[in-house]
């Protein structure tokens, strides 16, 4: 898909702010319909801006779901599709920060993750601040921090930086709802029962308690660096995009976590802009997009185009600049995710110059066109197929048998798209030291 700097020169915002919260769940946001009220301030900003019902990342897991933001490339295309694995070399994807940085923003990264560092991701190479203060400790290893350990550096380079006379791009990175849950006592002062299911054990109803617990918390954060905005007068002049790598099952399909399956309430994630021209009211879009739009998206929304040129990159994804700005309608297209097995050990160095595609298939990859929806779990040659809006919570799939045509279709087009867009693997970047940070995060074997 090709992106093009086309908007009139009135609809170009000239600062841009990205929050990306870790492993938060749509349904789990009061804006999105959940009966907590766990986001007063994400409430506050989607009823001033738009809200997507129904955004997709395309991988469930920290590291390559970012890459995939950043590039608008699949995993198997930047060569990521692990954490603890860099974007391939040999194929040098433009990413938004790179892309920002030749149009003169002075960028800046908060990330509170061990995924996302620079060792393992290389994410810092394209940006002129890349702050991983990582202090809080979990198990044995420094590997996380909390969001009030984000939020006072971020703010403090907001308040240095907003009156330069660069634009900027600030990215602010927040891991909290991720596992573990910890109950935060004071951000869980909801009515008694609320949220409750009466065929829930007690187990899952403290899980979900405390993962919710955790959402307020982050929500309040936010509205800390959302007030400074308003504070310095920047809220006129600043683009805000706020979505989740991915989501996080809590029970459901008797599993708990992310990265091993591609239910719902783990690819489904929420995604909310403001645009400056466009905070008339809240506005709530229910095509399916992809994490993969966010990037030419906001190269779209704040392009600036010359007369006579203008400049263009190729993307997977594609700009929803004109849906959020006017009355766009947005054609419906199919929305891809893919996961792969954990690793048990990381390959050598050497072996990163192999192409994803003469590895294994991903352990489970699928679509989504409207409500019909296909998973393909490779591992045991199981297609199910879903109407997600009939069966939202997705209990009764319609299993496809191998030997049908049915069957054989669908697999050989996802199969055949795989191998069209696979690429160099991402080279190894992670040690026996990450090695057991991931493992104690859930994300190796």
């Amino acid at each position: 898909m090709l992106f093009f700097g086309c908007l009139p020169a009135a609809a170009h915002p000239k600062n841009v702010l990205l929050i990306t919260v870790d492993t938060l769940r749509a349904d789990h946001i009061s804006c999105y319909g959940y009966s907590r009220r766990t986001t007063p301030h994400i409430d506050e900003l989607a009823s001033q801006g738009i809200r997507f019902s129904r955004a997709y990342t395309v991988i469930p897991l920290t590291g390559p779901a970012h890459l995939s933001l950043f590039t608008s490339r699949y995993p198997q295309e930047h060569g990521a599709v692990r954490n603890g694995t860099a974007p391939s070399d040999e194929r040098k994807y433009p990413a938004l920060p790179q892309l920002l940085r030749r149009r003169g923003y002075q960028t800046a990264a908060f990330i509170s993750a061990w995924p996302l560092t620079a060792r393992l991701t290389h994410l810092d190479r394209w940006f002129d601040h890349y702050d991983e203060n990582l202090n809080r400790r979990y198990q044995l290893f420094n590997s996380s921090r909390y969001a009030e350990d984000v939020t006072p550096p971020a703010i403090d380079w907001l308040k240095k930086h907003s009156g330069a006379s660069k634009p900027f791009f600030l990215w602010v990175h927040y891991f909290d709802p991720h596992s573990p849950y910890d109950l935060r006592s004071a951000y869980a002062n909801w009515p008694e029962g609320s949220a409750a299911n009466p065929k829930e054990d007690s187990d899952r109803s403290e899980r979900v308690r405390a993962y919710d617990s955790e959402i307020a918390y982050t929500d309040h954060h936010i509205g800390l660096l959302l007030k400074t905005l308003d504070d310095l007068g920047l809220r006129g002049s600043t683009l805000v995009a706020l979505l989740a790598d991915h989501g996080e099952s809590l029970g459901e399909h008797d599993y708990v976590g992310h990265g091993r399956h591609l239910f719902e309430n783990i690819i489904r994630i929420p995604m909310i802009w403001r645009v400056p021209e466009a905070m008339s009211g809240a506005k709530v879009i229910n095509t399916p997009v992809s994490i993969l739009d966010v990037t030419p998206t906001i190269m779209d929304l704040i392009a600036q185009t010359k007369s006579g040129s203008r400049r263009r990159t190729r993307f997977a994804g594609r700009s929803l600049a004109a849906a959020l700005t006017g009355n766009t309608q947005l054609p419906v297209l199919p929305i891809r995710y893919v996961t792969f097995a954990g690793k048990k050990g990381f390959a050598p160095n050497w072996l990163s110059w192999l192409w994803v595609h003469e590895e294994d298939l991903p352990s489970r990859f699928g679509r989504i066109k409207g409500n019909a929806k296909l998973v393909w779990s490779t591992e045991d040659s199981q297609l199910a197929s879903y109407d997600v809006a009939a069966d939202p919570l997705e209990i009764h799939p319609r299993m496809l048998k191998p030997a049908s045509s049915a069957y054989r279709i669908e697999t050989a087009g996802l199969k055949n798209w795989f191998e069209a867009t696979g690429g160099p693997a991402g080279s190894q970047t992670a040690s026996a030291r990450d090695a057991e940070v991931l493992k104690s995060l859930g994300y190796v074997q």
